[in-house]
């Protein structure tokens, strides 16, 4: 079972969020935890401005989702976690259905993500 460990909690600063406190997530994919830790930089979701009239950027509901998603995106972290892209973005998944978001709208703000990740990575080859 995947579940958060505790609240989100962030500080708004310019040009996106500041975690004052550790934010743990259990993962069942990963079996494991996931610690995004105190101080961690995010914009709790990365939606490209065409998109975001089709994906809601970070409501109430799917933050704490975004943010392990902004954190596992890292290379460093995917590196000391040993997992792809293409995990991170399963975790993003399974963690939008944690944070109760209905099968239609983790479809609707993973796709793109996924999406883009697959972009980015033939571009990059």
């Amino acid at each position: 079972m995947s579940f958060f460990t505790g609240p989100l909690r962030a500080e708004e600063v310019e040009g996106g969020w500041v975690l004052t406190q550790t934010l743990t997530y259990h993962s069942r994919l990963l079996g494991r935890n996931v610690d995004v830790p105190e101080g961690f930089f995010t914009d709790l979701a990365s939606v490209p401005r065409l998109m975001r009239w089709l994906v809601p950027v970070a409501n109430a509901k799917n933050r704490k989702a975004a943010v392990v998603h902004d954190y596992l995106c890292s290379s460093s972290v995917q590196a000391e976690y040993g997992i792809t892209q293409r995990k991170a973005d399963e975790v993003f998944r399974e963690a939008l259905a944690v944070c109760n978001v209905n099968p239609v709208g983790r479809w609707c703000m993973w796709l793109p993500v996924r999406t883009f990740q697959s972009v980015k990575s033939f571009i990059g080859k």
